[in-house]
């Protein structure tokens, strides 16, 4: 079994975004600025491709898988192996990388890290997800996949971009009603507050301002200094 048939990335499925990735795209996008150019890092199966080029963006993509850089040029998407085989272009307003950076050792991300923000616009934005590593229900997501390599928590995300020219700018992952596959009804409100409730008494018991328990990390780093 190849890691696509995993996955269940087939090709007739290519660049296809459903509703609720829609509206799970669109609220983290709502928090990007105008962005007219992006970039996405590891597009997999090619669902924010698909939503990005469908409100008008110029997308491009960098995709280790052969089979899935084939699938977005027949869709008429530039895709390359390697940010190094990137043409020369105008900068990106934005570079997303959704469940990527967990493959990469700090070794590899800190240079992957310098190499986006050289091909950032200066108000551009890096939009990255991984699996939570401060968070113990993470675990589930970063143990979910043999290809995993390292787990990232938030300070490590910003001590891994600062050399690289990115600023930390906003975190956090969407609100229930704007996951993927997330009804919006009852239940799954009580879920919501239920899980806000336990976050923000760990949040007060270890004064951790930032902590999210999540099983998602969700981060956004524009070009510039942190500030102290």
């Amino acid at each position: 079994m190849t890691y696509l048939d995993w996955k269940h990335w087939d090709a007739a499925s290519f660049g296809r975004c459903s509703a609720s990735q829609g509206r799970y795209f669109g609220w983290h996008l709502k928090r990007c600025g105008d962005v007219h150019r992006a970039l996405e890092i590891g597009f997999g199966n090619g669902a924010f491709l698909g939503y990005a080029r469908g409100l008008g963006i110029d997308v491009q993509g960098v995709e280790l898988e052969p089979a899935l850089r084939e699938r977005a040029q027949a869709m008429g998407i530039p895709a390359q192996a390697v940010m190094e085989d990137l043409p020369p272009g105008p900068p990106f307003d934005l570079v997303v990388a959704f469940d990527v950076f967990e493959h990469l050792d700090a070794d590899r991300l800190g240079p992957l890290l310098q190499q986006v923000h050289a091909r950032l616009a200066p108000a551009g934005r890096l939009l990255c997800r991984v699996p939570n590593g401060d968070s113990p229900f993470g675990l589930k997501h970063q143990n979910g996949d043999a290809s995993h390599r390292a787990a990232y928590g938030l300070d490590q995300l910003v001590q891994l971009a600062e050399p690289a020219g990115l600023r930390l700018v906003a975190q956090g992952e969407a609100p229930w009603h704007a996951m993927p596959d997330r009804k919006r009804n009852l239940s799954n409100l009580s879920r919501a507050a239920v899980a806000a409730v336990l976050e923000g008494a760990v949040r007060y018991a270890y004064r951790w301002p930032r902590l999210q328990l999540g099983p998602n990390l969700v981060a956004v780093f524009a070009p510039g200094p942190q500030a102290s």
